[in-house]
């Protein structure tokens, strides 16, 4: 290679990075580095100012091009001296530097060499004459010099520390003071800095506290909390600067206020136990003092944090033993604290609270001395109080100390514990009377069962007797204290507790639940009732997440559940009419059985292994109900028999879930075990696996047999559940998976009795292609060509065998699509291309366009697999296709394609919508005039997406801003309940969510004319019947009425 016409080359035309084919051959050993130096030579002892600058820039950038094991020792020193003659060039001190850099990280750069660079750069450099960037390279150079030859430098001794303290006075901008500040903590750490401590103090704590604001729209992406905690850092980095920052602290308390202040308590917090206690005790007092105004008297939740903080960080300080003895100053402290509590009802009683808590979290034996000092004060005016009113907060103090306590002796991390100090052991009796007593008296039970939470998660503090009674005390809340802000509390003290001691509850809390649940329904008309034991369910779906308690969860639900299902209703129909039983007995199955697989998510959702445990308790037991339900005679019921409960399908598909839900939590190999019994049920008639008890259930057959009952069809739901749990490689019971779809298929479109067998019929099919489509890629286009040809263009068959069989089309498109399978797209035009034929067949085209809401649909919360960016490989096949029958279509035409647009929208995400507005804002327009509601509500909710995210482009900007008065209107057609408008109260409470949006984000000058407009229109959405649609309007109205006024 001809290295100097190369040089030559890059130099006259100033590209002065390195070719790549040049820095090939220098790491292929074709060319020496020292060759690309000679090349340079005119250049980098030229007298003219340019000419020099480039031809030493080029060197520097080949330096970092090249691989490092190709510049050797001799390169190293020769570049090196090189460079350090230069550092006094002005112009060329920039690539100087940014060698030196590079030269400064290799092997081969000694530690003479480093003494030599910096020497270099502190004789020849003037830093104030150069401009930000060429000031940080002379930093990061230094920061380099410092991570691999720290001895080296701090050989130097005293002519470091002098020229490095000079170098760096005096900075200001932001991005050098990050670096900085990192170098001077690792000086102040590893140096010898005592006695340079002064110059030190200057350079850094010049700049205490910290008001830097970053400029909008920074890149560099510096904030204040970041230069403030890099400087708090090395202020806290040596106990020298305790004697000069100390006063500096105090001089601060009297002048700092705001963010400034919350600074100043977090930097004390941060350097007091690094200063030392003997420099903190000197001026501890008057810390305190500071300290002390921030706690009590601050309005600022974040600078009383900060202040509690810096106080945890002075006793911690002061006193860091158990053998420290608590005197003087924490003693004073104390005495202040419980004269404030002397009036529990000030607001400064609070603060005091908190100086305690903070006190015992710090030390061991201030700790101690804190707890044994409050609490009996506490106890004395608690049981003899001055006033009445002043138990509560005094019972609040206890247990804000209570929670501190545990705080510390249950924490992971901490080494102090109660066995070991027995802080509390003294006051144990104590300790339980007040909270049980605060239990059982109004006013008093909020904080008295968040001081009994924090006792029992103590280790080894309570024993099991005691817990048992506060238990009892929280059950009886349970149970007949209808607050409903206590409620919760005793729910999530009653978790907490069963966390630590599962066997208690499990023995006094849950029979007692279960006790208060009823064996049948209440009535339609107790109200009351229904909500007692809603709230019931309500705290047992919390409560028995824990392992020891599901078991009991389940066993205690199903038991009413056979109770329900085998129960007489003669009594209450005679009262109540059977329609009204008979619903009430559904709803009461319903939230059971809602409660159940609420606990079943959560569990699986924490990941707990015992939750498929129970799967053959739980889905035989609940399938036995069904299954006996559904198989019952008609004909054999009495004329004053009801129907079976569990032949309802709401309580079907429910169970549905359940099963769904576990199955999919079973290995592959039990899967394959289970499905196998429910293939043996569902196609041979052989239950015996799949029920709890046989005896239960009658002559059984098939469900999906000729001849079947619609009941009993209607045990597709349990199949479509199991077959929705099932994983992609589970094995199956038969051998041909076309053959087992071609039956359900036949099964979905012929033999179904209506669209809710249907629906779950779809959900098998779906599943299993979409789980199986590798077994059925050969046989998958015969089936769907099949489907179209007997099904779907047979014009002979009625509408609703057409339709059944598009619906089974468009969930196998749907199924394969989510694995972005070429054939779901093939298959999808001859849907798009039906849409114009809305003359000739005008309701079968209108149901195909509809249709796409299928695929809308996507996986949700289903186990469907589904491939990455599924959803906008189908959304840009199909889009550019509905853009073009539209334009071609004429009259009524446009409209199924308009309707297939609105009703794919769900699909896309916001993203997409965004990138090609343009194209896709006109029909989301004409979409908001859809009879639909449904279609409606997916319009408005992707424009809803669109406008959230508006500001962030112009060019969308722009568009909203252009089309914002038709949003507006056609949104006010949408929000009220119109004749001749079908609605839904979805669509209403969307566009009314649309509507608020405007005033936050619409200039006001454009929509100022449609003021009184909406105002006027909002008001009628406030006499809706549904109490939902009357709430969002009235916050839309609210911002309207907002909108434009000054603030």
């Amino acid at each position: 290679m001809d290295v100097p016409r190369v040089v030559r080359t890059q130099i006259s035309t100033s590209e002065l990075t390195p070719p790549q084919d040049l820095v090939e051959a220098v790491n292929d050993g074709k060319v020496g580095l020292l060759e690309i130096v000679k090349a340079l030579g005119e250049y980098l002892t030229s007298t003219e100012d340019e000419v020099r600058l480039n031809g030493l820039t080029f060197l520097s950038n080949s330096l970092k091009a090249v691989n490092p094991a190709k510049i050797n020792r001799q390169a190293t020193q020769t570049l090196t001296n090189f460079y350090i003659s230069k550092l006094d060039d002005f112009d060329s001190l920039p690539p100087a530097l940014g060698g030196l850099t590079v030269l400064s990280r290799l092997s081969t750069f000694d530690d003479d060499a480093a003494v030599e660079v910096y020497k270099g750069i502190v004789e020849n450099v003037n830093m104030k004459a150069y401009v930000q960037a060429t000031r940080h390279m002379v930093y990061v150079l230094f920061d380099s010099l410092l991570a691999a030859h720290r001895n080296a430098l701090k050989s130097m001794g005293t002519s470091f520390i002098n020229s490095y303290t000079k170098m760096v006075d005096g900075e200001k901008d932001p991005r050098n003071l990050m670096l900085l500040f990192s170098i001077d903590r690792v000086i102040l750490l590893e140096f010898e800095v005592k006695d340079h401590i002064e110059d030190f103090f200057d350079i850094t704590f010049c700049y205490f506290p910290i008001t830097f604001r970053p400029p909008p729209n920074d890149p560099y992406g510096i904030t204040a909390d970041d230069l403030k905690l890099a400087l708090r850092k090395c202020m806290a980095s040596s106990p020298y600067f305790a004697k000069m920052a100390i006063p500096l602290f105090l001089e601060k308390f009297g002048t700092l206020t705001g963010p400034s202040m919350r600074d100043l308590q977090l930097t004390i917090a941060a350097c007091l136990p690094v200063y030392g206690a003997e420099a903190v005790r000197e001026r501890g007092s008057e810390l305190w003092e500071g300290i002390k105004t921030e706690i009590l008297y601050s309005s600022d939740t974040s600078i009383e944090a900060a202040a509690l903080s810096a106080l945890e960080s002075l006793i911690h300080t002061l006193y860091p033993t158990e053998q420290d003895a608590p005197t003087g100053l924490a003693q004073d402290i104390v005495k202040q604290c419980l004269e404030i509590l002397n009036e529990p009802d000030k607001t400064q009683a609070i603060a005091a609270t908190k100086i305690l808590a903070a006190i015992f979290r710090a030390s061991s034996s201030a700790g101690k001395f804190i707890i044994s000092q409050a609490l009996p004060q506490l106890f004395r005016q608690f049981n003899s109080p001055s006033v009445p009113s002043h138990r509560s907060p005094i019972l609040s103090t206890i247990s804000s100390l209570l929670v501190a306590v545990q705080s510390v002796y249950s924490s992971s991390v901490s080494q102090r514990s109660q066995d070991q100090e027995q802080s509390l052991e003294p006051y144990r009796d104590s300790i339980l009377d007040v909270l049980r007593e605060g239990l059982r008296t109004e006013g008093l039970k909020s904080p008295a069962i968040k001081g009994c939470t924090a006792c029992v998660q103590i280790p080894n503090f309570w024993v099991k007797e005691d817990v048992e009674d506060v238990v009892r005390g929280l059950d009886d809340i349970l149970i007949n204290d209808q607050d409903p802000e206590i409620r919760p509390e005793v729910i999530k003290s009653l978790t907490t507790i069963s966390t630590h001691h599962p066997t208690i509850i499990e023995s006094l809390t849950l029979p007692l639940l279960f006790h208060n649940l009823p064996d049948s329904a209440p009535s339609a008309s107790d109200h009351i009732s229904r909500e007692k034991y809603r709230s019931i369910l309500s705290s047992l779906k919390k409560l028995c997440i824990q392992p020891a308690l599901f078991q009991t969860l389940i066993i205690r639900i199903t038991t009413k559940l056979d109770l329900l299902s085998s129960s007489s209703s003669k009594v209450q129909e005679e009262e109540m009419g059977e329609f009204d039983i008979r619903e009430c007995n559904i709803a009461y199955s319903w939230d059971l059985l809602n409660s159940l697989q609420n606990v079943i998510d959560k569990k699986i959702k924490e990941k707990h292994s015992d939750s498929i445990r129970y799967i053959d308790q739980i889905v035989p037991r609940l399938n036995t109900l069904v299954v006996s339900a559904s198989t019952s005679s008609t004909q054999n019921l009495k004329l004053d028999d009801v129907q079976p409960l569990f032949k309802d399908r709401r309580l079907i598909a429910i169970i549905s879930k359940i099963t769904e839900s576990l199955v999919w939590e079973l290995s592959t190999e039990k899967q394959s075990k289970w499905f196998n019994s429910v293939y043996q049920a569902f196609e041979k008639g052989d239950w015996a696996e799949v029920i709890h008890e046989k005896t239960n259930v009658g002559s059984v057959g098939s469900p999906l047999r000729t001849g079947a009952s619609s009941a009993e069809q209607d045990l597709i739901a349990l199949y479509a559940g199991t077959v929705q749990g099932l994983k992609g490689d589970t094995a199956l019971p038969f051998s041909s998976a076309a053959e087992f779809l071609s039956s359900k298929i036949h099964w979905t479109i012929n033999v179904a009795k209506d669209s809710w067998q249907v629906k779950h019929s779809l959900d098998l099919i779906c599943a299993f292609v979409n789980k199986r489509e590798s077994e059925l890629q050969d046989s998958l286009e015969t089936i769907l060509g099949s489907i179209w040809s007997a099904e779907i263009q047979d014009t002979s068959k009625d509408l609703e065998t057409r339709r059944r069989g598009l619906s089974v089309y468009l969930h196998i498109v749907k199924a394969i699509a989510l694995l972005r399978n070429p054939l779901s797209y093939t298959a999808l035009d001859k849907v798009i291309d039906i849409l114009s034929l809305s003359n000739l067949d005008p309701n079968f085209v209108q149901y195909a366009a509809s249709g796409f809401s299928v695929l809308a649909q996507g996986k949700g919360k289903s186990h469907l697999t589904a491939k990455l960016l599924h959803a906008q490989k189908l959304w840009n096949f199909v889009l550019p296709k509905l853009t073009a029958g539209d334009k071609e279509a004429s009259g009524p035409g446009r409209l199924v394609y308009l309707t297939a647009f609105a009703s794919l929208l769900p699909l896309v995400p916001a993203s997409l919508c965004l990138a090609d507005l343009d194209n896709i804002l006109p029909p989301i327009l004409r979409s908001l005039s859809l009879p639909d509601p449904q279609q409606r509500t997916n319009a408005i909710t992707t424009l809803i997406s669109i406008l959230e995210t508006a500001s962030d482009s112009k060019e969308v900007d722009r568009a909203i801003h252009q089309n914002v008065e038709i949003m507006v209107e056609f949104l006010l057609k949408s929000i009220i309940r119109k004749e001749g408008l079908p609605t839904s109260p979805k669509v209403r409470i969307t566009a009314l969510s649309c509507l608020s949006i405007f005033p936050d984000i619409i200039r006001f000058e454009i929509l100022h004319k449609h003021k009184s407009i909406v105002i006027r229109e909002l008001g009628k959405s406030l006499d809706d019947p549904l109490r939902n649609v009357r709430k969002e309007a009235v916050e839309c109205r609210a911002k309207w009425y907002r909108y434009g006024n000054a603030v």
